[in-house]
């Protein structure tokens, strides 16, 4: 106890007045309990100390835990998409290759993209804590690459297939595609480069914005952890997911300090023939002996995003019962983490050009 606080204390005159005996009775006393404050101080900071020391410990151990056993299965990804187990793969040192697709979307197309909806179907985090996070992917624009703007309807762009020299199949022209769908979604001519090498990193990509053209981004850093696809035989139905990391570079709030979010996502795109058409742009049934080609689809994208491993601690961490700091539960973030925090859906239509 201070001696300010003596110096307020209301029995101060009675103090003075008391004995010789009576007043080194109350000194003890007092000096008692400013020990036992400040030993109680002392335990709190303790317990402060441990606890960020804990969350650390405990954030730096979610990267080398293995996923439960539902991510880890082996399920084929149509069948995860139709119950909506798109859970977080597990990064690996091996690198992806590629993604290929069917030979009838090679071609370029002109794609109409429309909002289908969201949800939030995380059993360990609760929404009115995550619709309060802003680096949950899609809440800003720009921080899902694919879909700008999340919420928005009747966007409509071109994309391309194309076969590139040095690697078999045909293959998203990701350069092409990311440049068409920014600007579309942002309305105006805002990417002023895409860097995309398929034949040297198939991995990375580099999305530069022009200066001004978005608050919320400078440069836009694609990395792609895995890749899965899947072709349904009684319909045609293409499935490719791809699990992503990507670190947005914007304008920080302090001059010379760049702001930099990552978000953690995986699409998983279905692409369905719908309609055929002659090589002298008959429609037909899509007989492609006779050289029909598909001149139309249908395209579901679902996209789950994540939180990161700290985030995970933070909206899983259980109240103190000693009224302290809220205690990070290692099991808790170790689901949250791996579990979509956020599901959106877009359907799309192509049709060739």
């Amino acid at each position: 106890m201070s001696a300010s606080r003596l110096a307020r204390c209301p029995h101060r005159t009675a103090i003075a007045r008391s004995d010789a005996g009576g007043a080194r009775a109350r000194s003890r006393r007092v000096a008692a309990r400013a020990r036992h404050d400040d030993e109680a101080e002392v335990r709190g900071a303790d317990l402060a100390v441990f606890d960020r020391r804990r969350a650390l410990a405990l954030s730096a151990g979610l990267a080398l835990l293995d996923p439960s056993p539902a991510l880890a299965s082996s399920a084929l990804l149509s069948e995860r998409l139709e119950r909506k187990d798109l859970s977080k793969p597990v990064f690996n040192k091996a690198r992806p290759g590629p993604q290929r697709y069917p030979d009838w979307l090679e071609g370029t197309w002109r794609c109409t993209a429309t909002f289908a909806g969201f949800e939030f179907p995380s059993k360990t985090m609760s929404k009115s804590a995550l619709i309060k996070e802003p680096t949950i992917p899609g809440f800003q624009k720009l921080s899902l690459v694919y879909v700008p703007d999340v919420g928005t309807s009747d966007v409509s762009y071109d994309v391309r297939f194309a076969k590139f020299e040095g690697i078999e199949g045909v293959l998203e022209d990701r350069a092409f595609n990311l440049k068409s769908i920014v600007n579309a979604y942002l309305g105006k001519d805002a990417v002023e480069s895409v860097e995309y090498e398929p034949t040297r990193d198939a991995n990375r990509t580099t999305v530069n914005i022009r200066p001004g053209a978005s608050p919320n981004a400078e440069r836009i850093e694609l990395f792609c952890n895995a890749r899965e696809s899947e072709t349904r035989v009684a319909d045609r139905t293409f499935f490719a997911s791809e699990a992503s990391r990507q670190v947005t570079l914007g304008y920080g709030k302090d001059f010379g300090t760049a702001r930099v979010v990552n978000t953690d996502y995986q699409h998983v795109w279905t692409f369905t023939p719908t309609a055929w058409r002659s090589s002298n742009g008959d429609e037909t049934n899509g007989d492609e002996t006779n050289g029909d080609v598909v001149s139309e689809a249908r395209v579901t994208l679902s996209t789950a995003g994540y939180v990161q491993a700290n985030d995970a601690l933070r909206f899983t961490a259980a109240p103190s019962a000693t009224g302290g700091a809220p205690m990070p539960s290692l099991g808790g973030a170790a689901g949250a983490a791996f579990e979509p925090a956020v599901l959106y859906s877009h359907v799309m239509t192509l049709r060739r050009l």
